[in-house]
């Protein structure tokens, strides 16, 4: 079949399938390939735009077009906590375009706590027997360095002097020298679309239609002309992400506030700029590149601490838009000399906790800050600087408001004991488990991803994850959402 605009579809129309899935990312491809193996028909629809018809040229343009609500919907403290602007992607691919294919797997002894605490009855062994059907389908394996990847190149060479642990990051499809970054797009996405399969993209959800406790039917409009369309199914899946299947739910009276908990969780991002005295830098191009390159290596020595350091984009709008809060001498020399800056991200396992909340229409998630991450950003600076600090490095720039140059231990030791969380610039792009299952009767799914109340709505994406993954949740998205599609009804 194909992958189309809703332009290409009269309005008003009514279209029918057997499976209807809200999400085009890591648990909606996941599950339509799962369908497609048990010969069942579905037919994906995809908020966001198709990446061929973007316009690569602007960043601003490229940030707009590629994530939810223009790069950052909103995570706000109930209790004075720093703002946190929360990353999704929003295009055909989801999320799984924005990280080029990242996969990591849930540690076993987050896994464990999981059981114990009866969120999940899905064991280690059958989990992991799901992400080796994952690792054979995506041909999951690793790139290695070339010449643009100095950052990377550094972070390897440091943490053997350091005696560190580090690894290789894993992505779909990608060890091959010079092959484009892989994604959903490239990989399930050619394996449904040759088959009787579409993917309608640019396509909102606007109302789910309930009788007698099934969804029917749902409305969608074209987001870029406005008009109206219509879909009936037998089984909807809904894989919008943690914060918007809850929200779509929430303002269709299908969940409630008063009873939906604060089960969020998320991962802090820490983001660090280094300049090193000589250049590290070796993407010429200041404008958006779709392949520049990306991280090559995890430094993995805190990793039960839930701490992951790795490289991030370098490319000139990136570390541009990352400095905003610094002063001019700082962005003008970023952009003088761009060559000798890099940037790296501390990933922190948050201990706070958030539930999802509608303002305008508009999704935002109420978190309460858990001053318990007072501690782990005071590790991520004394860590960073020791590994940081020395001969090749200039000096450190930190994420908070007006940070000034660190290029001594001395310097970072005192910022350790005394820097102002709420001045801290914070983003996530990790979130999961808003509507996680459990043993007990108000939570908002069962164990299969099902929507209790309902006879079939299913939740595939990070809403239904357990818990905290401490690694990135995209590898168990879809291992969990292979267990739905193995489980359901008639199979």
């Amino acid at each position: 079949m194909s992958l189309k605009n809703l332009n290409s579809i009269q309005e008003n129309n009514v279209i029918e399938e057997e499976n209807v899935i809200i999400g085009s990312g890591a648990g909606g491809s996941t599950i339509a390939y799962e369908l497609l193996k048990q010969g069942k028909n579905s037919l994906i629809l995809e908020e966001g735009p198709n990446i061929n018809d973007l316009d690569f040229s602007n960043i601003g343009k490229n940030i707009i077009n590629l994530y939810k609500n223009n790069g950052a919907t909103p995570m706000m403290s109930s209790n004075k906590g720093p703002l946190i602007g929360y990353g999704q992607g929003s295009c055909v691919g989801g999320s799984t375009y924005v990280n080029a294919g990242y996969y990591s797997n849930t540690p076993e002894w987050i896994y464990d706590n999981w059981i114990k605490e009866e969120r999940t009855i899905l064991d280690y062994k059958e989990f992991q027997r799901f992400l080796n059907e994952i690792r054979s389908e995506l041909k999951i394996n690793t790139e290695n360095l070339t010449k643009k990847d100095g950052d990377s190149k550094y972070l390897f060479e440091k943490s053997k002097k350091l005696d560190w642990k580090i690894d290789k990051c894993e992505r779909f499809s990608s060890a091959i020298l010079g092959q484009e970054k892989q994604n959903m797009n490239e990989t399930y996405h050619k394996k449904i679309l040759k088959e009787n399969m579409d993917i309608i993209y640019n396509c909102k959800i606007e109302k789910i239609n309930i009788n007698n406790r099934q969804a029917k039917s749902i409305v969608a409009i074209n987001k870029i002309n406005k008009k109206k369309y219509f879909f009936k199914f037998k089984n909807l899946f809904i894989n919008c992400g943690p914060i918007s299947t809850p929200h779509l739910l929430l303002k269709n009276n299908l969940i409630r506030f008063n009873n939906f908990n604060r089960n969020f969780e998320f991962h802090i991002n820490f983001k660090i700029i280094v300049k090193f005295k000589n250049e590290i830098n070796f993407n010429s191009s200041k404008k958006f590149d779709p392949n520049s390159p990306v991280s090559i290596y995890f430094l993995r020595e805190f990793e039960k601490e839930g701490a992951l350091l790795s490289s991030a984009n370098s490319e000139l709008p990136y570390l541009l838009a990352t400095s905003s809060h610094f002063n001019e001498d700082i962005k003008k020399d970023i952009f003088m000399n761009f060559s000798h800056y890099a940037m790296y991200i501390y990933q922190i396992k948050s201990n706070s906790l958030g539930k999802i909340k509608s303002i305008f229409n508009n999704p935002y998630v109420e978190y309460e800050y858990d001053h318990r991450d007072n501690e782990e950003i005071k590790k991520a600076i004394k860590r960073t600087s020791k590994f940081f600090i020395g001969r090749d490095v200039d000096f450190m720039l930190y994420p908070f408001e007006n940070s000034k140059p660190i290029n001594n231990i001395q310097e970072a030791t005192y910022l350790s004991e005394n820097f102002n969380y709420k001045k801290l610039h914070l983003v996530s792009v990790h979130g999961m488990s808003s509507m996680r299952s459990s043993k007990y009767e108000n939570s908002l799914t069962d164990y299969y991803g099902k929507l209790k109340g309902y006879q079939n709505i299913y939740i595939n994406d990070a809403s239904i994850l357990p818990g905290n993954t401490g690694e990135s949740p995209q590898a168990s998205i879809m291992a969990f959402a292979k267990f739905v599609a193995k489980n359901l009804p008639n199979n």
